[in-house]
């Protein structure tokens, strides 16, 4: 009986199985109750045991002491939690933070974390404010406020706010791109389509249901020449005023610009209430249902102070790279000042691969004193892809380096001059190159170069990437991504291909033109 009680009381001080599973694969030093009579670690509690049920029968002196220390170890053990929460289970930790991107439904996903509403959590949708998480959509550009889980993948939102950045008829239809209020809108594979009839329901359409004079809203970020990104259009059926949203950049008596787009607020209400609007506010003006009369101002830096970051809180920012100039240094990421440094890392990408109007998330900590996110990661939002070679079949709409054809559209700047030719973009929902940069790349000793993501792979000695398979040419180097020298197995065993759980390892690889034998591998993230 005594050995089976002094079991008992073991068995309830080292928690459930699966507790003590995990445990027995941790380290003895993470748990600060281990300082106490009976070690932490699985091993040496299970010798504790084996010695007490041995000598328990020897003095009840002895089985009374051992009873003592099982139950004060007991009450320390819980008073630690047994690592976790409150109560000796394990519960999430979160950190306050403020997260600033592109909405997916289901609750509020941003930028990789999945908020769900807090107690008394509120949502403000277009000025509107009370408004159900229902009326949230697919593409809206959000602010959320609240807090992160050390999972890092979910949270609580406690205010959310989602405006559009500009709403208005759209005229000079293209094959992807159109004007509204002198705001360039340019779509891609991403931006989402819908509907809205004049009682509020919400149907898929396509770009190719547009037309010019169409009442539309747009939602997405600027780029550094001032084009909107959109990632949400809405074909508004119900007769909503206009309204323009972003930075004002130049103030001539009572007429604002916010880039091309000029509005005299003469007499116009501003809020909050008696505020000067100037230049580099950023403000969201109301406008008459003709476009053509402001009738309101909001002055967003006042307005959304909530959601400025406390001093050194978590910040994630989405937006497009402006003012880059080299890394590490400082640039904007949308209205964000962002600095890199030496310790920040990157995702879907490389440092070499930062360029303005590339979307990016920057993530890191807020000085609430110099307004300056420092960086400890960046993210480029499309996995960069880079060709280099020369160009053959260029057309207005396409161009061939490195034996991979890349598409010439909307998004594409184009300073080539002859030679051999760079591409830098990203490859598309439906598989397709898409060119965000036609530059000169130089000599290149007369290689070609493919920098994607791994799909299929030997683990020795063959690379899978755009569809083609290469394989390594007799002396084959292998860098990691520091551009260091190391073995082929080293190199493979890095390598892991993109699948339906994970992205891909990141490679460039350089080879003779035409062939599919590679002389250079080089891992870059």
């Amino acid at each position: 009986m005594e050995k089976g009680v002094l079991r008992r009381l073991f068995g309830f001080l080292r928690g459930p199985p699966h507790q003590r599973k995990a445990e027995s694969e941790g380290n003895e030093r993470t748990n600060p109750c281990a300082v106490i009579g009976i070690p932490y670690s699985s091993d040496a509690a299970e010798e504790t045991v084996e010695k007490e049920e041995e000598d328990v029968m020897k003095s009840i002196a002895k089985y009374m002491f051992v009873f003592a220390a099982v139950a004060v170890a007991a009450f320390a053990l819980s008073a630690c939690g047994g690592g976790g929460g409150g109560g000796g289970t394990t519960g999430a930790t979160s950190a306050p933070a403020v997260s600033t991107g592109t909405l997916t439904k289901g609750s509020v996903i941003v930028n990789g974390v999945r908020f769900t509403a807090a107690t008394g959590a509120t949502i403000k949708i277009d000025d509107n404010p009370g408004r159900p998480e229902a009326e949230l959509r697919d593409g809206m550009e959000v602010k959320v406020k609240g807090s992160i889980n050390d999972d890092r993948i979910t949270g609580q939102f406690e205010k959310v706010e989602a405006e559009p950045r500009v709403r208005g008829q759209m005229t000079g239809r293209g094959a992807d791109d159109f004007t509204v209020h002198n705001h360039h809108v340019i779509t891609d594979d991403n931006t989402v389509f819908e509907d809205r009839s004049a009682g509020g329901a919400f149907t898929n359409i396509s770009f190719n249901d547009f037309a010019d004079l169409n009442e539309v809203e747009v939602h997405g970020g600027l780029d550094d020449l001032g084009n909107v990104r959109a990632t949400r259009i809405e074909r508004r059926n119900d007769n909503p005023n206009d309204e323009v949203r972003g930075v004002v950049t130049a103030k001539v008596g009572t007429v604002i610009s916010i880039g091309a787009f000029s509005i005299d607020i003469a007499g116009v209400t501003t809020s909050p209430a008696g505020q000067t609007v100037n230049v580099g506010d950023l403000v969201e003006v109301h406008l008459n249902a003709a476009g053509t009369v402001a009738t309101l101002v909001d002055i967003e830096d006042l307005e959304d102070a909530e959601f400025e970051p406390a001093q050194g809180q978590e910040f994630e920012v989405e937006g497009y790279i402006g003012g880059f100039t080299a890394h590490p240094g400082t640039f904007q990421v949308g209205n964000q000042t962002v600095t890199t440094t030496s310790a920040t890392t990157f995702r879907n990408g490389a440092a070499v691969d930062l360029a303005n109007g590339l979307k990016v998330e920057a993530e890191g900590h807020f000085d609430n004193v110099t307004k300056v996110l420092t960086a400890t990661r960046i993210e480029f939002k499309r996995s960069r892809i880079v060709l280099e070679g020369l160009p053959s079949g260029q057309t207005a709409t396409q161009v061939t380096v490195a034996g991979k054809t890349a598409v010439i559209n909307s998004l594409t700047r184009n300073t080539f001059t002859t030679g051999r030719m760079r591409v830098k973009g990203f490859e598309d929902k439906n598989g397709a190159i898409i060119a965000e940069r036609l530059e000169d790349a130089g000599g290149g000793g007369g290689r070609d170069v493919i920098q994607a993501r791994v799909t299929a792979t030997n683990g020795s000695n063959s690379l899978t990437l755009l569809g083609t398979a290469f394989t390594a040419a007799t002396g084959a180097v292998y860098m990691d991504v520091n551009d260091n020298v190391i073995t082929a197995s080293a190199f493979f065993a890095a390598v892991v291909p993109k699948s339906s759980t994970n992205p891909g390892t990141l490679v460039k690889i350089k080879f003779t033109p035409a062939s599919t034998s590679y002389e250079e591998a080089e891992l870059e993230n």
